[in-house]
């Protein structure tokens, strides 16, 4: 591996830690880093859980220091999605490959919708967190780590729509209850593309060294950040995500133009 890769891998790691850890969807990013380095994106896909969960590690213990993560709540909600995930990973060859993209393409453009429309209700939640876990909301996660364990994009919007919207969390502890979760179910995924022989280990553990310092610094910082500061960053990444999935720009030529 070439210094130049590393420097990318590690780079990128940084972007994709600071963007996973207060939203989401820079997984698009990682898995178009891999496809341009050369990973078939099977291979890519199953990858990315690596970093993913170094990332969401270090994030979970920096809002756990901060005493911003409900631990109890967390784990309730993590059981159910990791259930879903090695269910989802499972399965993850099987699925058409554009129907994926239609529904992630979807989600995202419904919760784009949602932060120019009502920034307010999924930035800012209720005000009044749910006590008690419900059965409605581990079915919820339950199909949500279906979605989760089999490819990842996009899961942060998910459980933070989920968090805030459905659950009364503000988007600060509703993203501490997400790395969290994230993290309880990962490995379960992760495990299933071991198996299978899809994951690229070299690349997978750079990639984490930027996911880490990234993951880490945002979580420590989180809660100095401006709220509609977040909901412009927010917006700016779901659409080019967006754009990205309906192949009206491509985040892989963009690399490959730069290596």
């Amino acid at each position: 591996m070439s210094l130049s890769v590393v420097i990318l891998l590690i780079c990128s790691g940084i972007f994709v830690g600071v963007v996973n850890t207060f939203a989401g969807a820079a997984a698009a990013v990682s898995i178009s880093v891999y496809t341009a380095l050369g990973l078939p994106i099977g291979i890519a896909n199953g990858t990315n859980r690596l970093p993913v969960l170094f990332q969401v590690g270090a994030a979970a213990f920096n809002f756990r220091k901060q005493h911003l993560l409900d631990y109890s709540v967390g784990l309730k909600l993590g059981i159910p999605t990791a259930v879903g995930a090695l269910i989802g990973a499972e399965f993850a060859a099987s699925v058409n490959p554009s129907l994926f993209v239609m529904l992630l393409a979807t989600i995202l453009i419904l919760l784009l919708a949602l932060l120019i429309f009502s920034p307010n209700r999924i930035l800012k939640g209720n005000g009044k967190p749910v006590r008690a876990v419900r059965r409605t909301d581990c079915l919820w996660f339950l199909l949500v780590g279906l979605y989760g364990g089999a490819f990842q994009i996009g899961m942060g919007y998910v459980i933070l729509g989920l968090t805030i919207m459905g659950m009364g969390y503000d988007v600060i502890t509703a993203n501490a209850l997400k790395s969290f979760i994230v993290m309880l179910y990962i490995p379960f995924s992760l495990a299933v593309f071991m198996y299978h022989g899809q994951v690229a280990y070299t690349y997978g553990f750079v990639h984490a060294i930027g996911n880490v310092i990234g993951a880490y610094a945002a979580s420590k910082y989180a809660t100095r950040i401006n709220t509609q500061f977040l909901r412009w960053m927010l917006m700016a990444f779901i659409a080019l995500t967006v754009l990205d999935l309906l192949k009206i720009i491509s985040i892989k030529n963009a690399l490959h133009t730069i290596l």
